[in-house]
Formats: structure tokens, C-alpha cells, sequence
């Protein structure tokens, strides 16, 4: 059975469809490819909670609308008006990354097209993530000049391992499908056009699991593999005061203008 609960209004918004014990999360923005403003994370935030209190639901499948996962960040937004603005909004995502983590239900991600920035970090704490064979891994953090978000700094190397991850965040460079596949970043690849039934089959697979269980298990490997609380405490540190600096204002009109930027160290 399949119920839709979706908002055509054309604002930023999660659109949800339920297929039998799996909940389906749709980022849809697609006029700005997704991106991860305060409208689309305060609605996946209420849709998780949900979702974590609705017994009828035993797994999530998070996913973008169109062809696109993520652009990331809301890059117009930045930087806040203030550093106390800046550490709101780090605590909001943090907030957001907790709780999709935390879920005591299994979470998958279907991934087509870019998945950008911290939402590389919803993607790295689903359970599973299946990508489409369009699908693309960016990191332009340190091209921005600002520190990796979304638990990345924990997730990343979770997935990929410390050694792999420094380098990925460090050199700033796209992962295609296989590329993120053959890293550990993505667990199959699947075709661009399939991705979201497939990802949908393996929830229902997840969804059949005994709950107690699964939910045991995510919770040891989230409190004993690492500290995500950690990474999360970093970045709300660090990021407000990047998002002042020069090299994050050169980072991003650079990004804008299509250009290689010239970082000062400011």
C-alpha cells in the first residue's frame, strides 16, 4: 500500500511517500538543486521525528527531487550575519545530523546526480547508500575556504577510513559512482534512472529486520566506533569564524565567477 503526502506549493520543501513500512523523504528545491536551507532542514527534521515515532514505519529511503541528491549548503546565505548567527545555524545542522543517526530505524540514501557538502553527511550517516550511475561525491570545503560540516570530519573517515578521508577532504576533489563505490563511500551502484526503487526495495529489505535489533546495533556502532558529538563541537566552533574570513568570501566568488581562487590565509 502507498499513501503521498506532498506540498505543491513550489516553496523549499521534503515531500514524504510512504510505500507500506518504508517512508520516503524527497529534498525538493529543485530550482536551487536541492540545497540544504533552513525551510528543507527544519521540514526533514520534523519528517524524521516523525518517521521515529510512527510504528507503522520500520525504514526511511532519503533521496533528491529531479536529478540532483544535494547542492549542499545554501551558499546565498553565507556568510550569516553574524559569528552568533553562524553557531545557530551549526547547531541546527548538527541537531539534523544527530538525529538522522541517532534513527532507530535504517536509513537509506538514493543518491543521483551531485550530492554536495554537508549533504555528504546526511548521505554518510544512512545505513546504506545507493547511488545512481550519474552520481557525484564534492567536497569544496577547502576551495571555500571553510571547515567540512555535517559530521564529515567523523562520517567520512567512518566510512572511507581516516587515511582516505584526509585525503578526500583535503584536495577537494569529485568522487563519481565507482570512485565513491571503490572507496566505501557508496555501497552499490545502480542505473541514474532505477536508483529510487532500488533503494526502496533494500529499506523494505531493512524494514523486515527485527526492529529491537537493528536499533541496538545502531546505537553500539554510533556510541562505541568514534565521537560524532565531537566532530559536530568542532565545526560549530570553527565555522562561524570562517565564515568571516577573506579566503571563504575569495572561496566563494570564485565559485561563482568560475574561477581557481587566490587564498590569502585570511
Amino acid at each position: 500500500m502507498s499513501r503521498s503526502i506532498l506540498d505543491t506549493s513550489g516553496s523549499p520543501r521534503v515531500d514524504i511517500s510512504v510505500r507500506g513500512p518504508v517512508t520516503v523523504l524527497t529534498l525538493t528545491d529543485e530550482r536551487r538543486r536541492n540545497a540544504l536551507g533552513s525551510e528543507i532542514r527544519d521540514q526533514l527534521q520534523k519528517a524524521l521525528e516523525s518517521a521515529a515515532a510512527d510504528p507503522r514505519i520500520r525504514a526511511v529511503v532519503l533521496t533528491g527531487s529531479g536529478e540532483a541528491f544535494s547542492a549542499g549548503g545554501d551558499l546565498g546565505a553565507m556568510p550569516p550575519p553574524s559569528q552568533a548567527e553562524g553557531r545557530a545555524r551549526m547547531v541546527d545542522v548538527g541537531s539534523l545530523i544527530t538525529l538522522l543517526a541517532s534513527l532507530e530505524k535504517p536509513v537509506v540514501a538514493a543518491v543521483r546526480g551531485p550530492a554536495a557538502g554537508v549533504a555528504v553527511g546526511l548521505a554518510c550517516v544512512c545505513d546504506l547508500v545507493i547511488t545512481g550511475d550519474d552520481a557525484r561525491f564534492l567536497f569544496p570545503f577547502t576551495r571555500l575556504g571553510l571547515v567540512p560540516d555535517g559530521g564529515l570530519l567523523h562520517s567520512l573517515a567512518q566510512r572511507v577510513g581516516t587515511a582516505r578521508a584526509r585525503s578526500i577532504l583535503l584536495q577537494a576533489d569529485p568522487l563519481d559512482a565507482q570512485s565513491a563505490l571503490a572507496a566505501g563511500l557508496a555501497d552499490e551502484v545502480v542505473p541514474a534512472q532505477s536508483v529510487l526503487e532500488h533503494a526502496i526495495l533494500r529499506a523494505a529489505d531493512l524494514a523486515d529486520r527485527a526492529p529491537l535489533a537493528v536499533a541496538a546495533v545502531k546505537r553500539g556502532l554510533l556510541q562505541f566506533s568514534g565521537s560524532l558529538d565531537a566532530a559536530l563541537r568542532f565545526e560549530q566552533e570553527r565555522q562561524p569564524a570562517l565564515f568571516e574570513t577573506s579566503d571563504f568570501r575569495e572561496g566563494k566568488a570564485a565559485f561563482q565567477e568560475r574561477r581557481d581562487p587566490a587564498f590569502s590565509g585570511q
